[in-house]
């Protein structure tokens, strides 16, 4: 499978297109491209949090206790002022759950290239990507969804691509790997069955939110 920084470097680029796609041809402002880039980033390493340990899970977790508590802080402004108070409870509260809880709760239900390393958690968290900027309006949800989902979709192509090796530099043989990622399903009917229920009621609040 593809390392770190092969992922890291495919989320950049990846982002970086669609921060250009978003700018140029779809006319939003910097700001809004460079969150398109920056959420780009993101999914070309998310599938890797079924990772127990290294880099990619502490990347990704730390990423997500910052970006995730900011995202949502605008839903709770409807029921909650911000005095220094909250802010600090809900930022410092939001840190440890999101990387500890919710980090440890994921290392328990999954395993590498498990399901988190397939098509539908690709979809599933593009749709995530389009909840999280719905009030930003439909045209930068889309674009940041899309963004999630070709990032994720490239980093199950790197893996694939790194699924094989060459014998006696010359015949491609593929390794125990080939096939873990770009799939349907994982061996865990459960978990896959949820997923996929999880991306019907994502997609039904997307339609009717």
């Amino acid at each position: 499978m593809a390392d770190f920084k092969t992922h890291l470097a495919g989320g950049i680029i990846l982002g970086s297109g669609s921060a250009l796609v978003a700018l140029i041809v779809i006319n939003l402002n910097f700001v809004q491209s460079f969150s398109v880039f920056t959420m780009g980033i993101v999914g070309g390493i998310l599938p890797d949090i079924d990772s127990d340990s290294g880099k990619p899970l502490n990347l990704i977790f730390g990423t997500m206790s910052v970006l995730l508590p900011a995202l949502l802080l605008g839903k709770i402004s409807i029921v909650e002022s911000f005095t220094p108070e909250f802010l600090v409870s809900y930022f410092v509260c939001s840190y440890f759950i999101i990387n500890y809880l919710i980090c440890g709760l994921v290392k328990k239900i999954t395993i590498h290239r498990g399901i988190i390393h397939s098509l539908p958690f690709a979809v599933l968290s593009g749709e995530v990507g389009y909840l999280l900027f719905a009030t930003s309006g439909q045209n930068v949800a889309i674009t940041v969804g899309g963004a999630v989902f070709m990032g994720c979709l490239v980093h199950l192509i790197l893996d694939e691509l790194h699924s094989f090796t060459f014998k006696y530099k010359i015949i491609p043989v593929l390794k125990k790997s080939s096939g873990t990622a770009l799939k349907f399903k994982s061996d865990n009917s459960i978990l896959s069955i949820s997923l996929y229920g999880l991306i019907i009621l994502t997609a039904v609040m997307i339609f009717f939110g």
